[in-house]
């Protein structure tokens, strides 16, 4: 799932920012059957170079929406998904994790040591723009994520970044969501280029026979709506998951994206 994991976390260390202005983030609009998740984090002083990962699991204990971030990229931090929670099969609850020992996957905990650092949150109502709003502040209360294990429904999702020369120093995000639904179900992110190919990979989260949007957004950090380039494209699922190719020079542009 990681095979950039090394060379990115290497590069990255002296070329991360801060993912974003939080207020730069608008509602995606109405959609009465999902609401809008967004995620602030503060103080993650000891995850900026690790790998990270939230979940949105509904009361079944199946995960509805996922992201990664390679890395977090700055000590504060905001992820935006829209209708990445649904509002049927109910409550619904945040897990999110650094893999902060660096292995490449989740390690639970054994007794009281946490090898990788996790937290555990219910997600409340959507405020009156339709969004659910997350401000976490780290802290040491780690939870165990496997207990009950979350449970994948679908198969993984595979966009081959590539030609990405002359975004070197930008971000990248990637966005897959149900083309019918608007639903975002993976989100990957990478803070800043540093290589001229990245696979972004989100496991778990692709169904056969559906039709996905693939929306990529490369950004140069600042708080400007002007400073985002939007493409999208389109592609179906198949038995093996979703498994397609943006290159910047060739993918088609978009005005009407929301914001990273």
């Amino acid at each position: 799932m990681r095979s950039s994991l090394v060379c990115v976390l290497a590069l990255a260390t002296t070329s991360c920012f801060a993912v974003t202005n939080l207020d730069r983030f608008k509602s995606s609009g109405a959609n009465g059957n999902f609401s809008d998740l967004k995620i602030s984090l503060r103080g993650m002083t000891s995850h900026v170079n690790e790998y990270f990962e939230y979940r949105v699991i509904d009361a079944t204990g199946t995960i509805q929406s996922r992201g990664i971030s390679l890395p977090l990229g700055g000590v504060d931090a905001q992820m935006f998904a829209p209708f990445a929670v649904p509002k049927q099969n109910g409550p619904f609850h945040l897990d999110f994790y650094a893999d902060h020992d660096h292995d490449g996957a989740y390690t639970p905990p054994t007794g009281d040591t946490f090898p990788d650092h996790g937290w555990h949150i219910d997600l409340g109502d959507p405020n009156d723009q339709g969004v659910i709003e997350v401000s976490f502040d780290h802290n040491t209360s780690f939870a165990s994520l496997i207990d009950p294990s979350p449970k994948e429904y679908g198969k993984p999702s595979t966009v081959h970044l590539v030609n990405l020369a002359a975004l070197q120093g930008k971000r990248v995000e990637v966005r897959v969501s149900d083309a019918s639904t608007k639903r975002t179900v993976a989100l990957y992110r990478v803070p800043s280029i540093t290589t001229d190919t990245i696979d972004a990979v989100v496991p778990g989260m692709i169904e056969e026979d559906v039709n996905y949007a693939i929306e990529v957004y490369t950004d140069d950090g600042n708080a400007s709506p002007g400073s985002i380039v939007s493409y999208r494209f389109e592609k179906a699922g198949d038995a093996n998951g979703l498994d397609a190719t943006f290159d910047p020079a060739t993918a088609p542009s978009v005005t009407d994206a929301p914001a990273p």
